[in-house]
């Protein structure tokens, strides 16, 4: 349970949001319809949502691989935050794209999204990741 604890400690936002890029991944592979048939066919349109999966996959496992060795020194160095401030850095990327495509139909319906405030507030979240994880200099 204290291993359990270790890795959770203070970073439950990542990996939240990390279990679900993968899920959400993993769904976009299995149908890709998910992402033209709801507020995402706005980054469908310019995004394939093959591509779009295959992103979400690879940042998440990468995001995950940071995750785990977050402590841990690989040659002397510790590449854990490291990889999690970058991977935090390219999910708020993505998840203004996200945000993006929600107000861009919020305009076009006349009234907003209810997911436009949580994208807004997971962007926020991620810049603060990777903030903390730069300033702290340590595997907080």
């Amino acid at each position: 349970m204290r291993l359990l604890s270790y890795y959770l400690e203070g970073r439950r936002f990542e990996w939240l949001i990390t279990i679900a890029m993968l899920w959400l991944a993993v769904a976009t592979f299995v149908s890709p319809e998910i992402l033209r048939a709801s507020a995402f066919q706005w980054v469908a349109l310019v995004i394939s949502p093959w591509f779009t999966a295959c992103l979400l996959f690879a940042i998440g496992w990468t995001r995950l691989v940071g995750l785990l060795l977050n402590g841990h020194q690989v040659r002397g160095r510790r590449v854990g935050p490291m990889i999690r401030a970058v991977t935090a850095a390219a999910c708020a990327v993505m998840w203004v794209q996200f945000d993006l495509a929600l107000i861009q139909l919020s305009i076009s319906q006349g009234f907003m999204s209810p997911g436009v405030p949580f994208w807004s507030m997971f962007v926020l979240g991620e810049l603060d990741v990777a903030y903390r994880v730069v300033a702290n200099g340590r595997t907080s």
